[in-house]
């Protein structure tokens, strides 16, 4: 599984999954039963050489709800919450969290 390099800062979003490798936000964790603070969101799916947020894609999935009945309005939702589509949002910063954590 190779994913492709990090974007710089503001550019379109490649799906390289440095930012929730690094950090998982703060939806994963208030909404994803027992999601740690700390390491990769659990939420991360790789599909087609990228990353993709199952927050997004299938939030109904992580949530633990009994069917996907809710992933056509949720999945907006915490898509505009997110800022998907915003471009890039994870400085150099969090770049290095993920090479040390490798």
């Amino acid at each position: 599984m190779k994913a492709p390099e990090k974007p710089p800062y503001g550019s379109p979003c490649n799906g390289c999954g440095y930012c929730c490798a690094a950090v998982p936000c703060g939806i994963a964790i208030e909404y994803i039963p027992d999601h740690s603070s700390e390491g990769p969101c659990q939420a991360m799916e790789f599909a087609d050489g990228r990353f993709f947020c199952g927050m997004i894609r299938r939030p109904g999935h992580y949530m633990g709800l009994l069917n996907d009945w809710a992933d056509e309005f949720l999945g907006p939702m915490i898509a505009q919450a997110l800022g998907a589509g915003r471009g890039c949002d994870a400085d150099d910063g969090v770049l290095d969290i993920v090479e040390m954590a490798s």
